[in-house]
């Protein structure tokens, strides 16, 4: 495998499910944090601060230098901010966010979305809403380490975003809720796509109808209209776009309107998970 330095300074990976296990993107952000490590002088896992299960995985610890000022700025918007390591392979630093404060804006974070973006979640429900709210709150603090720590624009920073959960917060990056413009690269990473899940599990026989297909009528129809119109506007607002394997690289392309830049493999670590052959790869 060719092996690539990293150019960034600053990497910030955020997905709903660190220190949090919902599904498959838990197990491929944990098989390669500790490799991701290795290569940036900062990196940071963001993710949702809930409570029950970050006891199991989470160590809260003080807060480095470069990020008491932007905890303090967060607090007093209503987000709370907790620094720690996430007790898997390589230990990787964590800020678990609760924006349990933004509750109260949240129509107005509906406004900007539907203003900058036309994201139709008029009466999209809490399933829609918590992590809107959270991923707002993670491209905030992503903004404010940047005014605090970036003042001459010498740092190279990257934030990467993992499927329409976190993706809004490249949004608050790229609209007009951002407080300034801040150099930052962004990165989103789809897994499947919302439309493409719900027609598959309706039965619909997706790739044999993939080019056919209107996809703001099928997004309506299904009822994912709000997570359908966030991948599209994350998809076509970030600066690099990639996907997980060359068929949910097709999808996209026809779902989302962007074809990927990159194709990241989902992997697990061999060491941990070695079988018969020590050059098996396996794929998940």
């Amino acid at each position: 495998m060719e092996n690539h330095k990293a150019k960034a300074d600053c990497l910030f990976e955020c997905s709903w499910e660190v220190c949090n296990k919902v599904g498959g993107i838990y197990t491929v952000i944990i098989s390669k944090a500790a490799l991701t490590k290795e290569h940036y002088n900062k990196y940071y896992l963001v993710g949702p601060y809930i409570e029950e299960k970050a006891r199991e995985v989470f160590i809260e610890e003080e807060a480095p230098p470069e990020l008491k000022e932007v905890f303090d700025d967060l607090e007093k918007e209503g987000i709370s901010c907790k620094h720690g390591t996430w007790q898997i392979k390589g230990e990787p630093k964590a800020i678990l966010i609760d924006c349990g404060g933004l509750v109260g804006r949240k129509n107005e974070i509906k406004q900007s979305l539907w203003d900058d973006f036309k994201i139709d979640s008029l009466n999209s429900s809490w399933e829609f809403e918590e992590p809107m709210l959270w991923a707002t709150a993670a491209g905030k603090l992503v903004e404010k380490y940047c005014i605090y720590n970036n003042r001459d624009n010498r740092k190279k920073i990257v934030a990467h975003f993992h499927e329409w959960m976190a993706g809004i917060g490249i949004l608050h990056l790229k609209g007009s809720a951002s407080s300034r413009e801040i150099k930052v690269g962004t990165v989103f990473t789809t897994h499947a796509t919302m439309l493409g899940r719900s027609m598959s599990g309706a039965g619909e026989p997706l790739y044999e109808i993939l080019e056919s297909i209107d996809t703001s009528k099928e997004a309506y129809l299904h009822g994912v209209q709000d997570k359908h119109l966030t991948e599209v506007a994350c998809a076509r607002a970030c600066d690099v776009f990639t996907t997980v394997s060359e068929i949910t690289a097709i999808e996209a392309e026809k779902m989302l309107g962007r074809k990927a830049d990159v194709l990241v493999l989902n992997g697990l670590d061999i060491e941990k998970y070695r079988t018969i052959s020590s050059h098996t790869i396996i794929l998940i």
